[in-house]
């Protein structure tokens, strides 16, 4: 007979750590993508007339409404990234959700920021992929 670690867990009486380390991971990575969002958004907004579009790109704004919308996007990503820390119910959802729209928004942005683009909607994924992927089944510390 095989026994999972959940079922040796409950025997022995041990408190995995694993749930926690995965919310620590999951938030501190969302935490980093607001940071970033956020940061890239106010260089937009100091460097308003260094970037420009490239011809022919569908959805030009001015460089300082991008700036705002990626500022705005690192702000609610920072919000809900507490709140994975803080392990409220609805953040691991919200987490998804509002990481999607940051990959929306990341990508574009990429005419203006192509390799720092590709560098958050990376991480983001990454984030996504954490946050859908933890086990909450097992006890946490």
């Amino acid at each position: 007979m095989t026994t999972s670690s959940q079922d040796a867990d409950r025997l022995t009486g041990q408190v995995s750590t694993s749930g926690a380390i995965a919310t620590l991971a999951a938030g501190a990575l969302m935490l980093t993508s607001a940071l970033l969002t956020f940061l890239v958004g106010v260089f937009a907004l100091a460097a308003n007339d260094l970037v420009v579009s490239g011809p022919g790109y569908e959805y030009t704004f001015q460089l300082s409404g991008w700036g705002w919308a990626n500022i705005l996007t690192g702000m609610v990503l920072a919000a809900v990234a507490i709140a994975l820390f803080l392990s409220a119910q609805w953040a691991r959802a919200a987490a998804i959700i509002v990481t999607c729209l940051a990959i929306v928004v990341t990508f574009l942005w990429m005419p203006y920021y192509p390799a720092g683009s590709v560098v958050l909607i990376a991480l983001d994924v990454v984030v996504i992929w954490g946050v859908a992927t933890w086990n909450t089944s097992r006890k946490t510390a």
